[in-house]
């Protein structure tokens, strides 16, 4: 151990403490006594690691999970990214709020499905499983790709795509793009009924180097339940991915 560099040492087997759980959320506890330092001293350095990107910090379940900026990109797929990256956010948001949440990693015109989170609610909704593609433009679960890139890439997608939707969706080209402007509008993907009637969601958009490379999507039944959550919901999201 390099004299002097205490501090550094215990910083950085923090990280590669939580890196290695991967999905699973760590406490504060836990850190405490795997590095055998007060809780004190364990808060001040998880403190540091989120303030630099490194660890998300839950403050319901006061838990720490990976962060974005602990992912080494080079080599990695993007799925693997999205994965790594956000599979404990979205585990998190199925589990507090009840709904399944999926991640998604955009491929072109399509998009696949990376991940899914189931949550508690006897009722649960997800236009796609894992492993399944979707075109852009298929549900509220890919509005937080689309409405979120520029309106000349859009046009180009919605003309290829949505001949191919209109067998599936229950609405036309015109409340697509009342979709996406709302979602912009906002700042995350909105829809309701486009592919299930009565169904809604939310999807934020997941960005690599300021690139929208996938979304995080929350899908639900409309009703008072998801009008009450939703609000929260959304400051939820916006405090972990903003």
């Amino acid at each position: 151990m390099i004299q002097g560099a205490q501090s550094v040492y215990r910083t950085l087997n923090i990280l590669k403490m939580i890196i290695q759980r991967g999905e699973n959320p760590t406490t504060l506890k836990e850190v405490s006594e795997a590095m055998e330092i007060t809780t004190s001293t364990a808060h001040r350095l998880l403190s540091v690691l989120k303030e630099s990107g490194f660890i998300l910090f839950d403050p319901k379940a006061k838990t720490y999970t990976i962060g974005a900026d602990s992912v080494i990109y080079s080599g990695l797929s993007m799925d693997r990214y999205v994965r790594t990256s956000y599979g404990a956010l979205a585990g998190n948001v199925a589990r507090l709020f009840g709904y399944t949440a999926s991640l998604f990693v955009r491929e072109g015109d399509e998009c696949t499905c990376v991940g899914m989170y189931q949550g508690a609610n006897p009722i649960q909704l997800a236009a796609v499983r894992p492993a399944e593609k979707a075109l852009l433009g298929y549900g509220s679960a890919t509005m937080g790709i689309l409405a979120f890139l520029d309106d000349e890439e859009v046009t180009a997608i919605l003309d290829r795509n949505l001949p191919r939707l209109q067998d599936v969706l229950l609405e036309g080209k015109d409340k697509v793009l009342e979709y996406i402007a709302l979602s912009r509008s906002v700042g995350y993907g909105y829809a309701e009924s486009l592919l299930i009637k009565g169904g809604a969601g939310i999807s934020y958009p997941l960005k690599h180097r300021g690139k929208v490379v996938g979304a995080l999507a929350v899908d639900a039944v409309i009703g008072k339940e998801w009008e009450t959550k939703r609000p929260e919901l959304v400051r939820y999201l916006k405090q972990h991915l903003e």
